[in-house]
């Protein structure tokens, strides 16, 4: 008997079925385990009409055709090119974040909640944030998780400002995030050259996902404003920054940041505000942006004739309890 001439077994299985699936009885599944031909199983359903071909291994192990044999040569074996080894290959320790406070510090992002905050705090506040072994790693690691995640970060302001306090770290913290806002920034306006050519698929969705960190950021930083760790100069010249470019990407973070710090931006800038504004205007009226600007641009507008604070029908509900991180 070969593989392609296998006979049916001389009995035909034939199972009603309905909705459920279908359950073999055991002197059914025995039959199947001591069967060597094949089996013919036919399900009758009310809507199709489904034949399934099982095949016992025992059949097939016994005519299939072996492969041929293969050897596999050693490292520098004739006709075979060995394995290129790097003289200083990648070891993970506490230089790469890889340390037992990274990874603890990781464990209470991941975990802490508006109601879970204070015990979180506590936990962190053991940890030797500090240390300038593990200083670095840490701001990066706060930096990278509040940019992928703004909706949480109200709570990672408050705790950067509660550590911040305790830890001696507001400073170093200040600095990284300023420095986090250059680098993503500079990130996001490489695609405008880059975008002057051909467009594939995959360059477009990196430029979307790196859009998105950026405005992350910008969220990030402006809830740390809201606390008081990072001071209005700060923010005002990060406005200046992306007013300063008249690209598509710059637009679009003014209009973010103008909705998420307008308000507090008012009462220290009013001038910078105004002057923003203005040019919000200005392009909005000039037709010259794209649909999805256009519409942001409007409801940036919006917010600032409602005195930067959103209207009842546009506040977001916020689920009751305890989120759901877990």
């Amino acid at each position: 008997m070969t593989y392609f001439d296998l006979q049916l077994f001389s009995e035909e299985f034939t199972i009603v079925t309905q909705t459920r699936p279908v359950v073999l009885c055991e002197a059914f599944c025995q039959q199947l385990y001591t069967s060597t031909t094949t089996t013919l199983v036919t399900l009758h359903t009310n809507k199709q009409h489904i034949i399934i071909i099982l095949f016992h291994w025992g059949c097939l192990s016994a005519t299939m055709p072996e492969g041929p044999d293969v050897e596999i040569e050693g490292e520098g074996s004739e006709g075979q090119q060995g394995l290129h080894r790097c003289d200083n290959p990648w070891k993970p320790n506490a230089q790469h974040g890889q340390s037992e406070v990274y990874r603890r510090m990781l464990g209470i992002l991941n975990r802490v909640t508006q109601q879970s905050l204070g015990i979180f705090l506590e936990q962190a506040r053991e940890l030797p944030l500090s240390d300038p072994t593990h200083l670095p790693h840490i701001l990066s690691l706060l930096l990278e998780k509040s940019q992928d995640e703004p909706m949480f970060a109200p709570i990672y302001a408050r705790l950067c400002r509660d550590l911040a306090a305790s830890a001696g770290i507001q400073r170093d913290l200040t600095t990284a995030c300023e420095a986090h806002f250059m680098e993503n920034y500079e990130q996001l306006l490489h695609y405008n050259n880059i975008f002057e050519g051909p467009i594939s698929s995959q360059l477009l969705h990196e430029e979307i996902l790196v859009r998105k960190r950026f405005i992350g950021h910008l969220k990030f930083m402006s809830e740390l404003h809201k606390v008081g760790v990072v001071p209005s100069d700060q923010v005002a010249a990060m406005a200046e920054t992306l007013l300063a470019h008249g690209d598509d990407r710059s637009f679009e973070g003014l209009c973010r940041l103008l909705s998420f710090t307008g308000l507090s931006l008012t009462r220290t800038h009013e001038e910078l505000v105004e002057r923003s504004c203005n040019y919000l205007e200005t392009c909005f009226a000039n037709g010259t942006l794209n649909p999805r600007l256009r519409f942001l641009t409007q409801d940036t507008l919006d917010l600032r004739a409602n005195g930067w604070r959103l209207r009842e029908g546009n506040r977001g509900h916020h689920p009751s309890g305890r989120n759901v991180r877990g």
